[in-house]
């Protein structure tokens, strides 16, 4: 699978961190609506499509980035996807998704601003779920609007948090 490669303000998620999260997701991918927020290499989006889910959105505000997502799309044959280059904070998606992925850049500290934004504009589906990317100095909130957080995994100084609506019945 050819993933375009970084621009130099974009940070790829490490081998070993995308692993665990697609290991993590392989029961709950075939079908989903996916939405990668700050795509970056649309790497993790990428992936979900070629692991069956549906439909995937990708958010890059960097142009170059997300001509090189729909680039890297177009090689793959993948037309189950749309990329919309625009800033995460004026998005103005329809739709709801089974799976919303963010890694925004570390030093701007996003996480938990963006999980109210995805609470706030209702994008994450009942059962669905969240995967934050961040840096383990980030402090990211138990509960945000109707989202809790359900686990977290360390990776050296990458950490994931999981977050699900805290009606789910998701285990």
């Amino acid at each position: 699978m050819q993933i375009p490669k970084p621009g130099i303000k974009t940070r790829p998620i490490l081998a070993k961190v995308k692993k665990s999260l697609f290991s993590s997701l392989q029961d709950r991918l075939n079908g989903t609506y996916f939405l990668d927020l700050y795509a970056g290499t649309g790497s993790c989006g990428i992936t979900a499509l070629s692991k069956k889910a549906s439909y995937c959105v990708f958010v890059e505000r960097d142009k170059t980035q997300a001509s090189k997502i729909r680039e890297a799309l177009e090689n793959l044959k993948m037309d189950n996807a749309r990329v919309i280059t625009a800033n995460v904070f004026s998005l103005r998606l329809k739709e709801a998704f089974d799976i919303i992925f963010l890694g925004p850049p570390y030093k701007d500290f996003l996480v938990n601003k963006t999980i109210y934004l995805i609470d706030k504009k209702a994008l994450l589906k009942d059962n669905g779920i969240i995967i934050a990317q961040h840096h383990k100095k980030e402090e990211v909130e138990k509960k945000i609007g109707n989202l809790i957080l359900e686990r977290q995994k360390s990776f050296g100084e990458t950490m994931l948090s999981f977050y699900k609506n805290e009606n789910s019945n998701i285990g």
